[in-house]
């Protein structure tokens, strides 16, 4: 006969254990860190730009290379217009899942492990399909989610998380 599971009183819960501390701290790093990649990424494009407008400035310049730095500075652009956007959305995300992980309940570390393999899932997808015309910013900032994302899942699933999310409320 299995034995009930012994109450855990509340006051044994009055500070946040240090693995949920550190997801949380991730969280509000990755966001401070997704909204600078991002402006880096426009930088960078923006530099593409020019790189492709002082070309076609230049006399007598193969029309071959003229196309090539215009074609770099489009995708770049577009690249970093997208990862710009989505990352402010991802930014917002982890704002909002870090400021309620003092009162949070168990939907929320599901939430944030949801969240965890949502940024693997996009930063693999996203280092597959542009790490070769991306700018280097984007490359930087898709990696470092894809790290993020999986420290959140493994401090999530830990007993310490699970013990928190899961405690009494007064």
């Amino acid at each position: 006969m299995p034995q009930p599971v012994p109450a855990v009183p509340a006051s044994a819960f009055l500070d946040m254990p240090q693995r949920v501390k550190a997801a949380r701290i991730v969280l509000f790093l990755l966001a401070g860190f997704l909204i600078i990649a991002a402006l880096a990424a426009l930088a960078e494009a923006d530099a593409a730009q020019t790189t492709f407008e002082r070309y076609s400035e230049v006399p007598g310049l193969m029309p071959s290379v003229l196309h090539a730095a215009q074609q770099k500075a489009v995708v770049q652009t577009s690249v970093a217009q997208t990862g710009m956007a989505w990352g402010a959305v991802y930014a917002a995300l982890a704002l909002v899942l870090a400021a309620r992980f003092g009162k949070g309940g168990n939907a929320l570390r599901i939430g944030t492990i949801v969240y965890g393999a949502w940024l693997c899932v996009v930063s693999i997808f996203a280092l597959a399909l542009t790490a070769d015309v991306a700018p280097t910013a984007t490359v930087i900032g898709d990696v470092t989610e894809l790290a993020a994302g999986i420290l959140l899942i493994v401090l999530m699933v830990q007993r310490e998380g699970i013990d928190w999310f899961s405690r009494v409320r007064t």
